[in-house]
């Protein structure tokens, strides 16, 4: 079972690094991408990449919120406690529930967004604390 804590582990830092990537992408676009000319091939490319991220950031987000909490579970019964998991997780669960409220209300909240942002941020340093002390 331990590899299966693992593996869930892995696949949750995966999905959240591509809901993650909803920023990166949007980034690289308004300043690299949208100089390039439209009939650019790699301007085209991009653009359906970024779309494809964009619209199923939330779908990333929540699927990995998902199988962090498995990971939690399998984790909590068949092998140890982390700390660092522990925290990760709650991070993990406060950026959904932001995420969440900011797609209910439909609108674009600035406060919200940059608390959002920035439980992302903590989020990325607590799971790089937790992969690499594993306390």
């Amino acid at each position: 079972m331990r590899e299966v804590g693992e593996l869930l582990g892995v696949l949750t830092a995966i999905l959240f690094g591509l809901a993650i990537m909803n920023f990166v992408i949007k980034f690289v676009n308004r300043k690299w991408i949208m100089k390039l000319p439209k009939e650019n091939v790699w301007k085209q490319r991009y653009l359906s990449l970024m779309k494809f991220l964009i619209k199923n950031h939330r779908f990333f987000g929540f699927g990995a919120a998902i199988l962090m909490v498995a990971h939690v579970v399998v984790q909590i019964i068949f092998a140890w406690v982390s700390v660092t998991g522990i925290i990760t997780a709650a991070l993990a669960v406060v950026t959904v529930i932001l995420g969440v409220i900011m797609f209910q209300k439909k609108k674009s909240n600035k406060t919200l967004l940059w608390a959002h942002r920035g439980a992302v941020i903590a989020l990325i340093v607590a799971f790089l604390v937790h992969v690499i002390t594993k306390i």
